[in-house]
């Protein structure tokens, strides 16, 4: 860690725009494991981390910047997704630059930790090396919960319910699942795959999805 005095920020690379103006897929590649271990090492470990303070989710940054710098893939999953249900969904689309990144505490003169790209690349390197299992509660329990709305919020709700052994169906008045994150936000910044990926991994995880059915009138 500390080598954000050897090493400068980077951001991932963007496609070449002769392919981009063909297709609205995203502009920015995810990072390798190697660039992004390298990335992650910059980290200077701050004894009060300003990142997870200024993370509306409070997620344990530091810690999970560590593990990939050294190579632990999967406990840097398992730690990034045990305070976000939707690790690649933030990493993509977050305003890091007004939030964790902005108050990198390396920020002002070496340039923040690339935090949102070392993120999402944590979830598709999970769900490339299979790390990215889906739920198997305890103990399975009786009651049904409903939840409306399949936005992010909606999903990640299903994702913590669904832990702990409560069965889930979310209602959604669309006709594909995941809200914002399907109908709200271009997919130059947010593949679709991306979303339909996790709603299928939500799935295994046993929860159950009724599209076209708007409450109160179906």
């Amino acid at each position: 860690m500390l080598e954000f005095i050897r090493i400068e920020r980077q951001m991932p690379d963007k496609r070449p725009a002769v392919a981009r103006i063909k297709d609205f897929r995203e502009i920015y590649q995810a990072f390798s494991e190697v660039r992004a271990a390298s990335q992650a090492s910059r980290c200077s470990q701050c004894g009060i981390p300003f990142c997870s303070a200024h993370c509306p989710l409070h997620n344990d940054i530091p810690d999970w910047l560590l593990l990939v710098a050294e190579g632990r893939w999967q406990e840097a999953y398992e730690r990034a997704f045990a305070t976000n249900a939707l690790p690649e969904m933030c990493g993509r689309i977050c305003p890091q630059d007004r939030l964790c990144e902005g108050h990198c505490v390396i920020e002002a003169g070496f340039g923040a930790v690339t935090i949102g790209a070392v993120e999402n690349a944590i979830a598709e390197m999970a769900f490339a090396h299979g790390h990215a299992h889906p739920l198997q509660p305890r103990e399975e329990r009786p009651e049904h919960v409903a939840i409306v709305g399949s936005g992010p919020a909606g999903l990640a709700a299903a994702t913590r319910l669904r832990e702990r052994g409560y069965r889930v169906t979310i209602f959604e008045r669309a006709d594909r699942p995941g809200g914002l994150l399907t109908y709200g936000i271009p997919g130059f910044k947010l593949d679709k795959t991306a979303v339909m990926r996790r709603i299928a991994w939500l799935e295994d995880s046993g929860v159950t999805f009724r599209c076209n059915t708007a409450l109160g009138q179906d």
